[in-house]
């Protein structure tokens, strides 16, 4: 059965790891959500209760908890992680953007300079007052979410703290890294032509 570590995250990272999840197995399926955050799991409880989900809680240790799950109706394509948090991480706080990454470098010049300057804006995203609602990587920006990469720990705290991260799959196909990806999920242009036509506000290094 997968086993779905979240001990030492604050919510909302436990909600999102369970939306992954959820979206990632088989109507049927079942699999195991742990977690050593008593709010988080307080949390995971109100959504898939209010959410008449099928779930079983093991207590096994004096603050640690292990949900199985069933994935039998529950979507999650509506659930907002942030809704079901009762106390925000720091400066967790979404705004009304997107950002858009198709290149691992920023701007047209020196490549060591453009790379630099990609690495460095991912990290300023981490300490803006608003966070980006979702981050999409297409063409060869998906080599910044491989596990090699030098900001991969950066758009992990990103993930995180609510924002999500969105991989085209076909760039990640082409570019031979689908055992590589370090955070994120995996999408389809289709899906990623909706959102960024419905967002009001796209970044693009």
């Amino acid at each position: 059965m997968r086993i779905v570590d979240t001990k030492g995250q604050a919510c909302p990272a436990p909600l999102i790891a369970l939306k992954k999840a959820m979206r990632e197995s088989q109507k049927g399926e079942s699999f195991i959500l742990i977690t050593d955050n008593k709010t988080s799991f307080d949390n995971l409880n109100r959504f898939l209760n209010e959410n008449n989900t099928k779930f079983s809680i093991n207590n096994t240790g004096s603050n640690l908890w292990e949900l199985t799950i069933t994935n039998d109706k529950l979507t999650t394509e509506d659930l907002k992680p942030e809704e079901y948090c009762t106390s925000a991480i720091s400066h967790f706080q979404k705004g009304d953007f997107i950002v858009v990454i198709s290149s691992d470098k920023m701007g047209d010049g020196d490549e060591e300079l453009g790379h630099l300057l990609m690495c460095n804006f991912i990290k300023a995203l981490k300490d803006l007052d608003k966070l980006p609602d979702k981050i999409i990587f297409y063409n060869k920006g998906v080599t910044l979410v491989t596990n090699s990469s030098g900001v991969i720990s950066h758009l992990r705290d990103l993930e995180k703290m609510g924002v999500e991260l969105l991989l085209c799959a076909t760039c990640v196909n082409h570019y031979s890294l689908q055992d590589s990806v370090g955070a994120g999920i995996l999408s389809n242009i289709f899906s990623i032509t909706e959102i960024m036509a419905s967002s009001g506000n796209i970044l693009k290094p």
